[in-house]
Formats: structure tokens, C-alpha cells, sequence
């Protein structure tokens, strides 16, 4: 309920301002929460509401997360980050403004400590301006960032964190989504006419397209929409893109078409896949611990990677793996494949070499004795012309039956040749 100390002229002012212009913001909330709205625009304190977008480094102190003492010593990637986006979002506010949480994420994605990020959101979205800049910051961080729900992430709180690694909600009861583009035009006319004012709106003469769409919507008495929409849909179509690509496959096509801007809670989110799971508050450390440990986020992605050698075959050996849900080769893991392959490669070719140098060797060896051979086969063939050695045998002696013990053949007596054994032995 409005504070009564409000007038009621403010929290109209209010209201009236949030639902002009183009807005990703849930109304229902925003009716709820009026009066804090205006206070928070006249720069009033409210810590006990809303606290200020600032950021955090935790550590792990014996299984409990707490804000690192000033002398504590933090290694790389030991500490994890948490930034707050608690209420309505402007592009620039003392409160959940775009412009701050860029700065915190930055912050956040240049400190080697931080090994991952916490966002923890209770917010009904607000402007379009400024989100899209903060979607894209969390699409490129470097880190892994956990979204976690406490109340709502509706609007431009969940273009905003579209593309965490993970988002989850904390209770049965939260809302996420309201996916969607509008704007409230509001005729004053009346109002002004009530307290004796008469207005008068004058263009140059070359303005003749100036708040069109406006002027035509108040024309014709809020029945002409046209140009508005037209305009409303562009702002809508990148909103929906934004998502679609944030999310990827995670959108299942199951239940309630998440795009039409409907709120859900946490099971049909699941469902949908607006979200990942519902999970206790006090566990989410521990699920960002998990995946800070198991993160295998790179800037570099298999897009990047030119196919060409070895390189080629890693990524074919590559593409056979199963990959877990958000998980890319990384740095580490291309070059440790790489660097295996490599090793085997090299092996091979060693061995390629040491086994040509033998084959050639081989045929020299068979080339030479082969000339032997040749040679041996000629001398044998001279010699077997000439007479013995030991003078001509007469006739009677000649006629006599040769001793088969004593006669060899031509070929047992190459066989016993030294050359020829030895290329007995070599297998040829």
C-alpha cells in the first residue's frame, strides 16, 4: 500500500512515468510499489527495502561463505563475486542501475580472485535502455555467473541475465518471465482542462512525422496503434532474440510459450526452460563452487579454430564428444589434445624412418648378393668345362658306376656358397 504521507499527485506522477516511454517492466509490481519508487527518485535512503547495487568478494571459510578479512591472502579463482539486483532497473540509478552493474561485472570479470559470479535478483524489470548492454556483458563474461531468484526476474531482469551459465529459483513461489514490450500513452487533456489549463502543442513545419505515433494514438482516442506498435515491436523482436540465443536449446518448447510474456513459477520455468532448477538459498554457493571447479568457458570456441593438419583431426576426434551442458573446449584442453597428437605424430614418423632406412639397406644387401650370385653361377659354369685336377680317368675306370655319396649337385654346391646363406638367412 502507498504511504499515505505521498500525495497521490506523486505516486500518479510515478506510475505515469514508469508506464510511458518503453518499458520491460511487470505493472503489477510496479503498482505495489509506487510510493517506494518515488522516494528512491527524490534520492531517499532505502537500505531496509532495496539494498545498493554493490559488489562482494566471498571466501570459502571452513564450508560457510564470507567476506575475505583485509590481510587474507586469496589465490586465483579462490573467491566467488556477488552483486545484488534488487527493485526496478533504470539505465542509470543509485538502485539496480544498468550503468552500475555494468561497472560491478567489469570489476568483477578483471580481478583474478573471483573465480565466479553470484547475481542474486528481486527485480520487475525496467527500462529498455541499458539492458541489452548488460545482456551482452553477461554473454561474454568470462566467468561462470549464477543467477538465483528471490522473488522475481521478470521483464528487463531477465534480458538483463538471459544468458547466465545457470539460473535458478530459490522458492515455489517465485516468478520469472513477462517476456514482452509495451508503453502507456496517457491523455492529460482532461485533467488539465479540469484545473482551467488549455494546451497547445505546434510543430515546425518540417516535423510533420514528430510523435506520430502518439499524436495519432490520442486522435483517435486510443484506437489507432499502428505506429506504436510498430515501434514497440522492434524493441521486442531483439528482446525476444536476446533470450532465444541467451537460453539456446535450454528453451524446451514444453508447456506455456515463455515469449508471449506470461509470469510462471518455478516448475513451469523449469519446464519451458526459462530457468534450470530450484534450489535452496543457502546451497547456491555451493552450486556456483561446482561449477567454477567443473567451468570449461573459453573465449575461444570451435568457430574460431582454423581446420586445417593436425588441428583438423582434433576437431573430428573432438566432435565425438559427448559435451556436458555448457561446457566448451578450452585453452587447456585443445592443447593438451593437441600436444598428444602431436607426440604420437612424431612417433610415427620416427618409426617410419628407422623402417625405411632398413628397407633400403635390405635391398642393397639383396642387390649385392644377387651380383655375387651371378658371378658365383658364371665361374661355376666356366670351371665345370675344364679338366679335374686330378688327371683323366681311363676308360675302364670311367665306365665304372659313379658314387652317388661323393657327387653333388650344381645346386647343392651354391646353396653352400657363404653368399648364398646369407641371404638364406635375411629371407630371400
Amino acid at each position: 500500500m502507498a504511504d499515505a504521507n505521498l500525495s497521490s499527485h506523486a505516486l500518479i506522477t510515478m506510475i505515469g512515468r514508469c508506464l510511458s516511454g518503453q518499458w520491460h517492466i511487470d505493472p503489477l509490481w510496479l503498482f505495489q510499489n509506487a510510493d517506494l519508487m518515488v522516494r528512491a527518485d527524490s534520492g531517499e535512503s532505502l537500505e531496509g527495502h532495496w539494498p545498493k547495487m554493490t559488489s562482494e568478494i566471498l571466501v570459502n571459510h571452513g564450508g560457510a561463505f564470507a567476506a575475505a578479512g583485509k590481510a587474507e591472502t586469496i589465490g586465483k579463482g579462490q573467491a566467488l563475486g556477488v552483486i545484488n539486483l534488487i527493485g526496478p532497473i533504470y539505465k542509470y540509478g543509485y538502485y539496480s542501475g544498468s550503468k552500475i552493474f555494468g561497472n560491478q561485472l567489469s570489476i568483477m570479470a578483471s580481478d583474478d580472485r573471483v573465480g565466479g559470479v553470484r547475481v542474486n535478483v528481486d527485480s520487475p524489470g525496467g527500462q529498455v535502455h541499458g539492458s541489452r548492454e548488460i545482456f551482452e556483458m553477461i554473454r561474454d563474461f568470462p566467468k561462470p555467473v549464477l543467477t538465483t531468484v528471490d522473488g522475481y526476474m521478470a521483464s528487463a531482469a531477465y534480458h538483463q541475465l538471459a544468458a547466465s551459465s545457470r539460473i535458478v529459483a530459490t522458492q515455489p513461489t517465485d516468478q520469472i518471465g513477462s517476456i514482452g514490450t509495451y508503453q502507456t500513452y496517457s491523455d492529460w487533456d482532461g485533467y488539465y482542462e479540469s484545473m482551467g489549463i488549455k494546451l497547445y502543442t505546434i510543430y515546425a513545419s518540417d516535423s510533420s512525422e514528430k510523435n506520430e505515433e502518439f499524436r495519432q494514438l490520442i486522435a483517435s482516442a486510443g484506437k489507432q496503434t499502428d505506429l506504436a506498435q510498430k515501434q514497440l515491436s522492434a524493441y521486442n523482436n531483439q528482446f525476444l532474440a536476446d533470450v532465444t540465443a541467451g537460453r539456446g536449446k535450454k528453451l524446451t518448447g514444453k508447456g506455456q510459450d515463455p515469449l508471449k510474456g506470461r509470469l510462471f513459477f518455478p516448475e513451469a520455468s523449469i519446464e519451458n526452460g526459462l530457468i534450470d532448477d530450484l534450489v535452496a538459498a543457502s546451497e547456491s554457493f555451493s552450486v556456483l563452487s561446482d561449477m567454477v571447479s567443473t567451468s570449461k568457458k573459453s573465449t575461444i570456441t570451435m568457430s574460431t579454430i582454423k581446420k586445417t593438419g593436425l588441428v583438423a583431426t582434433l576437431i573430428a576426434a573432438l566432435s565425438g564428444i559427448d559435451e556436458t551442458e555448457n561446457a566448451e573446449p578450452t585453452v587447456e584442453g585443445l592443447t593438451a589434445q593437441l600436444t598428444a597428437m602431436t607426440t604420437e605424430r612424431d612417433s610415427a614418423l620416427a618409426q617410419i624412418t628407422t623402417l625405411t632406412t632398413e628397407r633400403d639397406a635390405a635391398q642393397a644387401s639383396v642387390a649385392t648378393l644377387t651380383t655375387e650370385n651371378t658371378g658365383l653361377q658364371a665361374k661355376v659354369t666356366e670351371y665345370g668345362k675344364q679338366p679335374g685336377a686330378m688327371g683323366t680317368k681311363n676308360k675302364k675306370e670311367a665306365d665304372a658306376a659313379p658314387d652317388a655319396s661323393q657327387e653333388k649337385t650344381l645346386e647343392e654346391i651354391l646353396a653352400e656358397l657363404p653368399s648364398e646363406k646369407e641371404a638364406a638367412a635375411m629371407g630371400f
